[in-house]
């Protein structure tokens, strides 16, 4: 930045208006594509609420510094679950381990610090989306050009690919080590085609891609931030665009209209630290609407507070209930991870930064100087994915005929050239003396959900979050062919040439010890989705039915609607980013359009 330039024109909670006529709560993934489109027109008065600061630093920007969900907690909010009656912890007793979770607390959110993944699923996820949850408007046929939009891909490919938004993404042409195209030549082997476009909507159920990535020409993480609210697009629109930073909404504020209907009036803002002496909590009014985009833990957080959600716990917790919305906080899924590791050559191993310090210097220099190298490549590149059922009971997919019959993948293997282990809270780590591979084995279609809950009615008490992993044990099943189907792709990597010792796998692929692997080998995805689903309000599929409609309006309440992963039906067969900011588009759209 040159010395006299102007900053990003961050405001604070003393210079905001009184009144605006939109209100959106969470600048991350989707919120920041959301505030972009509603201040489009010139003639309204939009309010961005983030509850961390803007921190655009060149090291927020390379790719292997800034995929870091475990950072120092200057971008991050991490939230401990309960412990999980399923899990085994480091002491070998099962019920003991709690799980870390993470999201983004900048402007940009999570966007600004996960591994960058664009995929948008099939055509079919969001059939269901229609048909199953009664979501009008969101088949595939009604949100594809949403994705498009966006989008601003390396490529251009007719109705599958644009180059018109501002959100770019693209893929690397090589893998930059050995063992990824180890891994698509074993998936071809055993039956897994090559999918040349991970992204087209007509590709198979079943094989292995290319990842796409939100970087930039050169190189460079591209965020929602960097996409939607960048500092020369906050500056043009500062006059209608308000972007409040380390700041929270404590609480809606609302009425009864004449005929009885709850209405929202404006929200209650305070700093993101109690204690700021120097900061008082104030009122801010809305004209037209609040839209809550501050993800799965922070839009039922609000809700809550607000007196809207489960009647009982919200009487248990002291705070007086507006509107008995059962599903708010319910229905909570990720996708539950289970990882198998391998020692390999230090030379084909992300490991080799961590233990040689040379390597780290070198990789440093071609970055400085020319651009180039090891700092800039995603850690995960590709991805091998079927439908359980597709396989044998050795893991083998002999029944890809059967894929017309299930026409979405339930399980995803992420290869790694690192560990992909939850260590700090398994105990179960590969040996750091050479380099280390894994497979992460991705459970896409969870049965299990879990709740996110008050402690307390203070904004700022910690949350009472139970993903409930495994309480379905009907989650075992895909889980047990996922392993397999590793462990199948490891002996054909074998087979090739490729030096993969085992390190830490399951004893044996007997059904009880692949169940007490799953048990172990564990970690998050950070995936989390559905606190605040979309859907029927009385559908009996679910907790609670439902919390907001198909026009994404919070059911009962009339000025509110929801925009975050929060909302999906149910957590998607594909990574949540890219329909996180489909979302956004959607609400974008239906809003302006007067819906």
């Amino acid at each position: 930045m040159w010395p006299f330039s102007a900053g990003y024109p961050e405001q604070s909670i003393e210079s905001i208006h009184e009144e605006y006529d939109y209100i959106v709560v969470g600048g991350g993934t989707a919120g920041c594509a959301l505030a972009n489109r509603l201040s489009t027109p010139p003639d309204v008065r939009v309010l961005l609420v983030e509850r961390g600061p803007v921190a655009d630093t060149w090291a927020s920007r390379v790719p292997l510094f800034s995929s870091d969900f475990a950072s120092d907690g200057t971008r991050t909010i991490k939230r401990t679950s309960v412990p999980q009656k399923e899990l085994i912890g480091k002491d070998g007793q099962r019920g003991t381990r709690v799980v870390e979770t993470y999201t983004g607390a900048v402007i940009g959110g999570t966007s600004r610090i996960n591994q960058m993944l664009y995929t948008r699923g099939l055509p079919a996820e969001y059939d269901e989306w229609e048909s199953r949850a009664g979501a009008t408007g969101w088949g595939w046929d009604g949100v594809k050009d949403l994705f498009l939009k966006s989008e601003r891909a390396d490529v251009e490919v007719q109705g599958v690919h644009a180059q018109d938004g501002e959100w770019q993404n693209r893929t690397h042409a090589e893998f930059y080590f050995r063992g990824f195209g180890e891994a698509v030549e074993a998936a071809k082997e055993l039956g897994l085609p090559y999918i040349p476009d991970v992204n087209s909507p007509t590709h198979p159920p079943f094989g292995c891609a290319r990842l796409h990535f939100t970087i930039d020409r050169d190189d460079h993480r591209h965020s929602a931030y960097h996409a939607f609210l960048p500092k020369d697009i906050a500056l043009s629109r500062k006059d209608r665009l308000h972007v409040c930073t380390n700041t929270i909404v404590e609480r809606l504020e609302t009425e009864r209209a004449k005929n009885g209907e709850l209405v929202i009036t404006g929200v209650v803002l305070g700093p993101t630290v109690e204690g700021m002496k120097t900061v008082k909590r104030r009122s801010v009014r809305v004209r037209k609407e609040v839209v809550l985009c501050a993800g799965p833990f922070g839009s039922p957080q609000i809700l809550m507070l607000s007196g809207i959600g489960p009647a009982e716990h919200l009487k248990d917790i002291g705070i007086t209930v507006v509107s008995d919305l059962p599903a708010v906080g319910a229905n909570l899924q990720d996708h539950f991870g289970v990882s198998v590791g391998f020692n390999i050559s230090m030379r084909d191993s992300l490991l080799s930064l961590e233990t040689r310090p040379w390597v780290f210097f070198i990789e440093l220099i071609r970055y400085l100087v020319w651009g180039t190298g090891l700092l800039l490549v995603p850690v995960l590149q590709l991805a091998v994915f079927t439908h359980s059922k597709l396989l044998d009971d050795k893991g083998l997919p002999t029944r890809t005929d059967k894929a017309f019959d299930n026409k979405l993948p339930d399980i995803e293997i992420m290869p790694m050239a690192y560990e992909s282990a939850d260590f700090p809270r398994t105990g179960i780590s590969i040996p750091r003396t050479e380099g280390t591979y894994s497979f992460l084995n991705v459970l896409l279609a969870p049965r299990s959900r879990g709740t996110v809950r008050l402690s307390s009615p203070d904004p700022r008490a910690p949350l009472v979050i139970d993903p409930a992993f495994l309480s379905n044990p009907a989650d075992f099943v895909p889980l047990r062919a996922a392993l397999r189907l590793s462990l199948r792709l490891r002996d054909k990597m074998r087979a090739h040439g490729y030096a993969m010792k085992d390190a830490t796998v399951p004893k044996s692929e007997r059904d009880e010890d692949l169940d007490d692997w799953i048990r172990r080998a564990n970690r998050t995805t950070y995936h989390y989705t559905s606190t605040c689903r979309m859907g029927r309000r009385d559908d009996a599929e679910w907790e609670g039915g439902a919390v907001v409609d198909e026009r994404l309006r919070v059911h009962g309440v009339r000025g509110l609607r929801i925009a975050d992963s929060s909302v999906f039906p149910w957590v998607p067969r594909t990574h949540t980013q890219a329909p996180s900011v489909m979302v956004a588009e959607k609400c974008a759209e239906m809003i302006l359009g007067g819906l």
